[in-house]
């Protein structure tokens, strides 16, 4: 008689930190697309969800969908990536999504982009409710590190969302938050499961490679627990962050004013002034609104948030611009935010007080 096969226990924690970082039963009767590059965290994940979703005595009424991106960057080993991914979810027994490209576009930001608005037309067609990623905690040090070297504000510190809303009806989650790099491939190795390297991480050009294979080695020489450090360090300032966020929407709540324009709802918004509230709840205020109103925050930086704070602050009466590019009407005794790259209302429209 054939005996199962033996779980590692490291496996095992990965599958327990996993489950209690995302509830099984919250995605395997839904539609989940696993971002899956070939690397050895995206793999992981990619065969902890299939074991955790054929658990239990009822068989999954959802799918899983394991969507790889071919940059076609790196000629052959591109492809041979693709051809590891397939036929990992085939034996699986999971769907394969994929697409080739062979952009000139080499930048972090720029591919990153490609890749979710992949996953994200993935979902959208395949109806599912999910799109997960592998993102480790490693990863998550290394983009604070990011954030802190740009100059980042408070908001940065608190590293990658474990979770966030595209659009309406898609959720995108990262369950490996919490899991160390070296814990990934130490499970990964006890259950004797390969997996891909890309060689273009090992390029230094590339920012986050430099932080990753240089910055980080050089600070755990001194400090050898450097990434659980910073890792507690986001937990706290997530907390605080978590406060202020609280803060700022009752802030939107009180000072946002009524329009009574019937135009497109996205492209203008009128708050009263307010020189008595707390600068750093102003910001996370316009931030959030930037979020609710889609408008592009890439090109806002510290000096533009702070500029804008003082201008609720101040009885003064101007008019700027801010990337956007975003109007800023502070001539009357309100003031209107404008995005100009939507459509533009009537100058006639003026907003309506509220009690």
């Amino acid at each position: 008689m054939n005996e199962p096969p033996k779980i590692a226990p490291s496996w095992s924690r990965l599958l327990n930190l996993l489950s209690t970082n995302w509830a099984t039963q919250r995605w395997r009767d839904v539609g989940v697309v696993i971002g899956c590059s070939g690397g050895a965290d995206s793999v992981a994940l990619l065969r902890l969800m299939a074991e955790l979703r054929t658990q239990g005595n009822n068989p999954p009424r959802g799918f899983v969908i394991a969507a790889h991106y071919n940059h076609a960057l790196r000629g052959s080993e591109s492809d041979d990536d693709q051809q590891f991914v397939h036929k990992l979810a085939d034996q699986l027994g999971l769907r394969f999504q994929t697409t080739r490209t062979q952009s000139s576009e080499t930048s972090e930001a720029a591919l990153r982009s490609m890749r979710m608005q992949f996953l994200t037309d993935t979902a959208h067609a395949s109806g599912a409710r999910y799109i997960a990623v592998a993102h480790s905690a490693d990863d998550n040090a290394e983009t604070v590190l990011h954030h802190l070297l740009r100059g980042t504000g408070p908001a940065g510190l608190t590293g990658i969302n474990h979770t966030r809303s595209i659009g309406t009806d898609l959720v995108l989650y990262r369950p490996l938050i919490t899991a160390s790099r070296l814990e990934i491939r130490k499970a990964l190795t006890d259950m004797k499961q390969p997996w891909r390297e890309d060689s273009s991480n090992q390029q230094l050009h590339y920012q986050r490679n430099w932080i990753r294979h240089e910055l980080i080695p050089t600070i755990e020489h001194r400090y050898p627990r450097a990434v659980e450090a910073i890792n507690r360090a986001v937990s706290g300032q997530r907390e605080w962050r978590s406060l202020v966020d609280q803060l700022a929407q009752a802030w939107l709540d009180e000072h946002q004013i009524e329009n009574r324009s019937t135009g497109t709802p996205q492209d203008e918004v009128s708050l009263k002034r307010d020189p008595s509230t707390d600068r750093a709840v102003i910001i996370s205020a316009m931030q959030n609104l930037w979020t609710k109103m889609g408008w592009a925050r890439g090109a806002m930086a510290r000096d533009h948030w702070c500029r804008l704070a003082s201008t609720f602050e101040s009885p003064i009466l101007e008019r700027y611009s801010l990337p956007g590019p975003v109007d800023v009407d502070a001539t009357q005794k309100w003031i209107t935010l404008s995005n100009k790259s939507l459509v533009p209302r009537s100058s006639t429209d003026a907003p309506q007080q509220t009690p």
